[in-house]
């Protein structure tokens, strides 16, 4: 446009200029009668503002005087207000429908004049009602004093109305004074401005013309370097700048220069091959890109991405943005667009995002957080371990995941270290959005940026708390066994020392005693000479033999208690019976016994373990339960084989199930392992200790 504006000759500059010139004195002429006309308005507008102003004056005049005469015979008691009232109304609404009349074209002004009629007519009606109650003698001083007061205030309002129109009506006043005079200025300047003019254009058009030569040659030499410009930033953009069809193929219809240095294509071969873009576009993105560019008459712009195949045969990634024009009629002139090679953008976008999914496949948690320890990002591992989704973590600050006594080993011996040392590795505590608490293995590293300044800090953490849950119960185990394997080494030589202190208080008196029976039999036999008394030694020899009785008893009790002939003789089940009236016997406490089958299918070491047990809870029965009754049931199920010790003593506690004294309880429990079975033990407080034993049950011939 400003191209062909230079282009146009001076003889044509000059035909306008003329052309101009009479237009503008036409013009003057015509704006002169218009103020002239504008002029009189003017005045008209004065003279309508002075009438309003004689209204409202009237009006207040017409007010007050009925006023003075209400009062006057409300405190007369004369009848002349009466007389006027009627008369007095009707000018009033004249005057008040002159006013109306005289401000219809200005909203303010009705607005006025409503108001003023709502207030003239309350103050008429009170003043009328006043002197209808005065004259029924239904009033006293007070109530008429009060009366008055209110119409006070009501023509109050009436006279701050007509102030409000007076002073909009000398504001009009001054504004259409001021106008009245600004248009006979106006209309003066422009006679002599007309004049001037005429002998100004005549005199300015030589320097109109040498001023147009010279713009022109300015206008040329910035044409030249605007164009240089355009090139230059064109060519070191990787930015493509083209104008294409609007349809079909889109073919190009203007290229800018470096479209070399983008496709590998010089400009000229776009527009000599229309169909050059459309054929070069990758095959998989052809349909949806063509149907969006087929969209452009609906949107008007567009904005997409696609592979385009560049002259060395490689296809890259191109975002291309598009503006459609149309013409006057709204038809469509061409696309104005450009497009930029963003393949190096989409590969680190791609590789992002390959990162992230990495990231996120981590079963394990991958925190990152900025210097100030605020999250700022959370893949699945931690999502899954610590219970907090992405949204609900993300800008919070890491501490919200350790607990509340831990906020301090946050800051000084997880943070501070990893932002002294770049890298650290540290044991911490977490808590789940349950509330759990979890224990994990964090490694920590310093994230920095391009400038090596650091950014942020990136933790990788692996859940330990099973494996610490795990040493730690191996590390109970191996001391509740070591502590067992004392306590059986104690116990053994506790054993032993009764068996040793049975043999030697029993056994060791019973052979002693037989020993001096026999010596004496045998010295009265050597001394008598073949003359001894028989009855003496046959005496002395029964008494041995009863003796002898009672050592073999002896024997037979110490065998017993190590263990009982009925276990291997009888089974399992005589023994359980043998047992029970053995501890009836023993501490004189009530047991019950219920088995059934009659027969249990269990093996030898099956059997020799329950018996065990069985001993050992009936001891610790009558050692700490003050218990009087207890029950033992042994049944057989399908799979299994349960025997179950109830007492009615103080019930066992935790402290004592889970002690580390309870080296019986371990035994036992040990012992139905080893089975392959299961030991527990519940107490109530108050109410008894219930033992439960389940053994698998064994094959038998009757399966």
């Amino acid at each position: 446009m400003f191209d062909r504006l230079i282009q146009v000759s001076l003889e044509k500059k000059l035909a306008v200029s003329l052309g101009a010139a009479l237009l503008l004195l036409l013009g003057i002429g015509i704006i002169s009668y218009r103020s002239t006309a504008d002029l009189i308005d003017h005045e008209s507008r004065v003279v309508h503002t002075h009438e309003i102003r004689e209204a409202i004056e009237q009006l207040l005049l017409l007010m007050e005087d009925l006023e003075s005469k209400y009062q006057i015979d409300l405190l007369t008691g004369q009848r002349q207000y009466l007389h006027s009232y009627h008369e007095k109304r009707q000018n009033i609404e004249a005057a008040l429908h002159t006013l109306a009349g005289q401000t219809l074209d200005s909203q303010v002004q009705r607005q006025h004049v409503l108001t003023l009629h709502r207030l003239i007519d309350l103050r008429l009606t009170q003043s009328r009602t006043l002197i209808d109650l005065r004259d029924a003698d239904k009033i006293d001083i007070h109530e008429l004093k009060a009366h008055l007061d209110v119409g006070t205030e009501t023509m109050n309002k009436i006279k701050v109305v007509l102030g409000k129109m007076r002073e909009q009506e000398q504001m009009l006043l001054a504004g259409w004074s001021k106008r009245t005079d600004s248009a006979a200025a106006f209309t003066l300047s422009l006679i002599f401005g007309g004049t001037l003019l005429t002998i100004v254009l005549a005199g300015g058009g030589g320097l109109v013309i040498f001023y147009d030569l010279a713009k022109r040659r300015q206008a040329e030499k910035a044409v030249m370097v605007g164009h240089t410009r355009q090139a230059l930033i064109l060519r070191s953009l990787p930015i493509v700048m083209y104008s294409a069809k609007p349809s079909g193929d889109y073919g190009a219809l203007w290229v800018s220069e470096n479209s070399e240095a983008v496709t590998g294509y010089p400009p000229k071969s776009f527009v000599d091959n229309p169909s050059l873009w459309a054929s070069r576009l990758h095959p998989d993105d052809q349909e949806k890109t063509l149907a969006e560019f087929n969209k452009l008459s609906e949107t008007g712009a567009l904005a997409t991405e696609y592979r385009w195949q560049t002259y060395d045969g490689r296809y890259r990634w191109f975002r291309d943005q598009a503006v459609l024009i149309r013409r006057s009629d709204g038809t469509s002139q061409e696309l104005v667009g450009l497009f930029a090679d963003v393949t190096a953008q989409r590969q680190t976008d791609e590789l992002i995002r390959r990162q992230a999914d990495i990231i996120n496949q981590i079963q394990e948690t991958v925190i990152t957080v900025d210097m100030n320890g605020y999250v700022t990002s959370w893949n699945n591992g931690a999502e899954r371990l610590l219970g907090y989704t992405v949204n609900e973590a993300l800008g919070k600050h890491i501490s919200f995941v350790y607990p509340m006594e831990d906020r301090e080993f946050l800051e000084r011996d997880v943070l501070a270290p990893v932002k002294a040392k770049g890298t650290h590795q540290v044991e911490i505590r977490r808590r789940t959005k349950s509330g759990a608490l979890r224990v994990a293995h964090l490694s920590l590293v310093l994230l920095r940026n391009d400038n090596g300044a650091p950014i942020g800090i990136v933790g990788y953490s692996m859940d330990i708390t099973d494996r610490k849950r795990g040493e730690e119960a191996l590390l109970n185990s191996r001391n509740q066994l070591a502590a067992l394997a004392v306590r059986l080494e104690s116990v053994r030589e506790e054993e032993r020392g009764r068996i040793a202190l049975e043999a030697h208080d029993v056994l060791g008196q019973a052979l002693t005693g037989l020993k001096l029976d026999v010596s004496w039999v045998y010295k009265q036999i050597k001394e008598s000479n073949g003359s001894f008394e028989p009855s003496a030694v046959l005496s002395r020899l029964a008494s041995s033999l009863e003796l002898v009785d009672s050592t073999i008893q002896s024997v037979r009790e110490i065998a017993t208690t190590l263990r009982p002939g009925v276990l291997d003789q009888l089974g399992l089940e005589a023994a359980v019976e043998w047992q029970a009236r053995e501890f009836r016997h023993r501490t004189g406490i009530a047991c019950t016994t219920s088995i059934s089958p009659d027969r249990i299918g269990v093996g030898d070491q099956q059997s020799t373990a329950l018996f065990r047990i069985l001993q050992e809870v009936l001891t610790n029965v009558a050692r700490h339960a003050h218990a009087s009754n207890v029950d033992i049931r042994l049944e057989e199920t399908r799979d299994h084989v349960i025997m179950q010790i109830r007492d009615n003593g103080q019930g066992i506690t935790l402290d004592e199930k889970s002690g580390p004294q309870a080296f019986g309880l371990l035994g036992m429990r040990l012992r139905a392992k080893q089975q392959g079975g299961a030991f527990d033990i519940q107490g109530r407080p108050g109410i008894g200790t219930t033992v439960t034993v389940r053994m698998p049950r064994s094959p038998t011939s009757d399966d």
